[in-house]
């Protein structure tokens, strides 16, 4: 015998199953809902992605602000005028003749002052050969400089100060009257590059190394003609001739007769060594044919 049972539900099972099919509609509802509107979830993103852009904007709008205010601060403020303005390396220039070169400095600011400017500007003196410039807050400026060296005079309208790369520095001054004089005495020789005369100048002072011009030095270099240079002791009016294109063979060949012309104790006005396989010695009082 079997028996069918019948599942009993009891009262909270009724009320259960009354709103269960209501609840499934509301969230299907939801759902569908959800799915129908996109466009608003994009609209509310691009809302807040711009709103976070404007905050951005602002806040860097302010710090600009507060950057360009404190910058203008900074560059107004007498706090920062320069006062005090010192040069180091200076021997032949005064601090005078630096102010005068530079032009006005004292009162500037400190922040703003160009100071590449004011390097190109002092670079550009004859004397000058190097520059650095430091700031010294809150009020100072120091200039270090390395001024060029006189190495020997040049004659052309007037005598001029020269360094050792051919600079010309200035009219000359007192104090350096024993310095090698180069004459240029033809128009046509102003055009003479400097590596011809610092050549001419190194011959002559490879010249007063050697014994022989001990006690009576070379100290003057004139250039004569388009191809010849004469070097001049300072006394006895002592000479050497020499072709230009050829100092170091000249200067070669002297080094060979040196020793013989110091044993003959020889009272030599002129040494000619501007041709190729002959050396020419004239003496005092020797008569000229």
């Amino acid at each position: 015998m079997s028996f069918a049972l019948t599942k009993q539900k009891g009262p909270a099972a009724a009320v259960w199953d009354y709103f269960r099919p209501n609840r499934n509609k509301r969230r299907k509802r939801r759902t569908t809902l959800s799915n129908k509107s996109p466009n608003k979830s994009k609209i509310s993103t691009w809302a807040r992605t711009m709103t976070e852009l404007g905050s951005k904007l602002f806040l860097a709008g302010v710090i600009g602000y507060l950057l360009f205010a404190g910058y203008n601060f900074l560059i107004s403020t007498p706090r920062f005028q320069i006062q005090n303005v010192t040069f180091k390396g200076n021997h032949v220039l005064n601090n005078s003749q630096l102010f005068e070169w530079l032009g006005p400095v004292i009162g500037e600011n400190l922040i703003s002052i160009d100071l590449v400017r004011l390097n190109k500007r002092l670079s550009e003196h004859p004397w000058v050969q190097t520059v650095s410039i430091q700031r010294i807050f809150p009020q100072g400026l120091e200039f270090e400089l390395i001024e060029r060296v006189p190495y020997a005079r040049i004659k052309k309208d007037q005598t001029y100060l020269i360094d050792n790369l051919g600079f010309i520095l200035s009219p000359e001054k007192a104090g350096y009257g024993n310095l090698p004089l180069i004459l240029l005495n033809d128009s046509k020789e102003q055009g003479v590059s400097n590596g011809e005369l610092l050549k001419s100048l190194k011959t002559m002072d490879d010249f007063n190394q050697l014994s022989f011009f001990k006690n009576n030095p070379l100290e003057v270099v004139e250039l004569v003609g388009p191809s010849r240079v004469v070097f001049k002791a300072g006394k006895e009016g002592f000479k050497i001739q020499m072709s230009r294109d050829e100092l170091n063979e000249g200067f070669k060949n002297f080094k060979i007769i040196q020793d013989s012309l110091e044993d003959e104790n020889l009272e030599i006005q002129l040494i000619d060594l501007s041709f190729k396989d002959q050396i020419v010695i004239r003496e005092k009082n020797q008569v000229q044919h």
